[in-house]
């Protein structure tokens, strides 16, 4: 896992510096190429051939710049040895910049892993982004400059690059949480979508996709996604460095835990109880001390206490100002795994959005299936389980006010007042599979733009190294062509991927409810937070977008730690801080 800094079109000694800025994704070598104007920068986190894989890889008059991990290389080195190439390493990265060499744009959809790269072919850059996006790429024009990077901070410190918000982009972090692309929360940097690639000559700019999401007639039996996710958590164990688990004895996490070939040190969070106390978020650590123990892994438990100080280095890393407390969470867990010696761990993010395990899938087939419960009366706050409860119940009665496809996009909101950020959004569904239709725009928008953005940001902050095992192209392909009835019901969710598991998980896991990764937010916002709330009101952009008296009805009721508003406030919080920490 690693950096990547790409600049065409200007020319200055002093550009290996603005590398410096994302040196954390890859603290363990550096690597520099300029020819004329173009200039290519990266910095190695090293994983695979530690020796033998340093970057730029340059051969032929053509450079490679790459960030992640193709999993099927080694099946690719074959192929490309059959057609009488010669390695000299025995790292991925000569293998991509081989296939991008024989196949050019066309090879990209070869790769099965996590990516993002930049490739010089002599005449013209092409740079791309794995089908899930679970790396980032990042890119900006100012006149006849082009530069693209992993992360927005080594991009807007560029001499020639602008730094001021984005109002558009924050809008939708109002009210999603997270913000589409191809915009950011950056006025004129520009996320690649995920499975796109771009190709930048002579001032010009085409994106293109180079995968679909098409379904195959066959439907897949619980023993084919078995067989497939057991091959995914094979793949993702390759490296010549230690691996570990994420652990929080959730369905896919455990389900990781139970196919590795091996023991694997774990590692599972634990709040201070003066947090949880005041919140109505619960710990999952006994739930994945059990699955340890079945399988064999040697479960550390990481008690953290969340400070002040480490809600800004957060939005730091996090760059776009995504209200979402699960990426405190794991920037404390990625913390103190990579100081206990971890370099690469595997998580279960992915396997919600392919399998349908959100509670909105099963509202919407509820929603359908029985409309008298429009009529049920909204619940007052509560605190402890009671409170989720009522949370969840007035969730749902908020999105029987519409119809479909706006009733989903209601559920996944946090603000009503900007009509433009949903329907942005209701061309992206169909009535052919409406749930179906739901989930595949969770896997293009939500999964990318919150999930895997804040695991991959807050991870590499420590130059830790975040697999998915839930995602790979096979497990997609297998998703995609699985009815959702066979998914999801009125009243549970993933049903055959829990028919799939049967074999290895133990039925209590199997049954549990879902709970999710995440913090408890409500208990720092009446906490550690507290004393932020009222800067929110002296914030003129804030102010400028939203109105004063929404403002104030967040910090009152915040301030005596009543209501469901817990996450608008935090995200009003990030943004507030956000706009500090890059002085905008």
């Amino acid at each position: 896992m690693c950096g990547i800094l790409g600049v065409v079109g200007y020319s200055s000694d002093d550009l290996e510096r603005y590398v410096n800025l994302i040196s954390h994704r890859g603290p363990d070598d550096r690597g520099y190429w300029r020819s004329g104007d173009v200039f290519f920068g990266h910095c190695r986190l090293a994983i695979i051939d530690i020796s033998g894989g340093k970057q730029p890889w340059i051969e032929d008059g053509k450079v490679l710049i790459y960030n992640g991990e193709v999993y099927n290389f080694l099946e690719l080195r074959r192929e490309l040895e059959g057609k009488g190439e010669v390695f000299r390493s025995r790292s991925d990265t000569e293998v991509v910049f081989k296939v991008l060499k024989v196949y050019g744009v066309d090879g990209i959809k070869r790769f099965n892993g996590m990516f993002s790269f930049g490739f010089w072919d002599g005449r013209r850059i092409i740079i791309a982004r794995d089908r899930f996006g679970i790396k980032p790429l990042y890119w900006t024009k100012v006149g006849n400059i082009f530069a693209f990077s992993s992360e927005i901070k080594a991009l807007i410190s560029l001499p020639f690059a602008r730094r001021s918000p984005n109002l558009e982009g924050l809008k939708y972090h109002l009210t999603f949480l997270w913000c589409p692309y191809p915009i950011t929360a950056f006025e004129g940097i520009n996320k690649l979508p995920p499975g796109y690639a771009l190709v930048y000559e002579d001032g010009n700019i085409e994106a293109f996709p180079y995968v679909s999401f098409d379904r195959e007639n066959t439907i897949p039996t619980p023993e084919d996604i078995l067989e497939t996710l057991r091959k995914s958590v094979k793949m993702h164990l390759i490296s010549d460095v230690e691996v570990g688990i994420f652990l929080s004895g959730g369905l896919d996490s455990s389900a990781i835990a139970s196919l590795t070939d091996k023991p694997l040190r774990a590692f599972s969070l634990m709040f201070k109880r003066e947090d949880i106390s005041k919140d109505i978020f619960s710990s999952e650590f006994s739930y994945a001390k059990k699955v340890a123990e079945i399988y064999g892994h040697s479960l550390e438990a990481v008690e953290v206490e969340f400070r002040d100080e480490d809600f800004e280095r957060v939005i730091y890393h996090l760059e776009e100002p995504v209200g979402d407390g699960a990426a405190i969470s794991n920037y404390l867990l990625s913390r103190e795994a990579r100081r206990r010696g971890i370099k690469v761990a595997l998580v279960g993010t992915g396997g919600d959005e392919l399998w349908g395990g959100y509670p909105r899938y099963r509202a919407l087939l509820l929603s359908e299936r029985f409309p008298f419960l429009r009529y049920i009366p909204e619940i007052p706050f509560s605190s402890g389980r009671l409170g989720r409860l009522a949370r969840d119940i007035n969730k749902f009665k908020s999105g029987l006010k519409a119809d479909y496809p706006l009733r989903y996009l209601l559920w996944m909101s946090y603000y009503h007042g900007f009509k433009d950020t949903f329907q942005r959004f209701l061309d992206d569904f169909n009535d052919d599979d409406r749930l179906n239709s739901c989930m595949l725009f969770d896997i293009k928008y939500f999964l990318p733009e919150h999930n895997l953005l804040y695991t991959d940001k807050t991870s590499m902050a420590f130059g830790l190294e975040i697999r998915v095992p839930m995602l790979s192209n096979e497990l997609l392909k297998l998703s995609l062509s699985t009815p959702s009835k066979l998914k999801v019901s009125p009243f549970t969710g993933k049903i055959i991927l829990k028919e799939a598991l049967k074999k290895v998980l133990p039925s209590d896991i199997l049954k549990r409810k879902k709970a999710g990764f995440g913090a408890p937010v409500k208990g720092w916002i009446s906490g550690k937070l507290r004393n932020r709330l009222h800067r929110v009101l002296e914030d003129d952009l804030i102010l400028s977008i939203l109105p004063k008296f929404y403002v104030e009805h967040l910090i009152n009721e915040n301030v005596k730690g009543r209501g469901f508003t817990y996450l608008n406030m935090f995200e009003l919080l990030v943004i507030s801080t956000w706009r500090r920490v890059f002085r905008l």
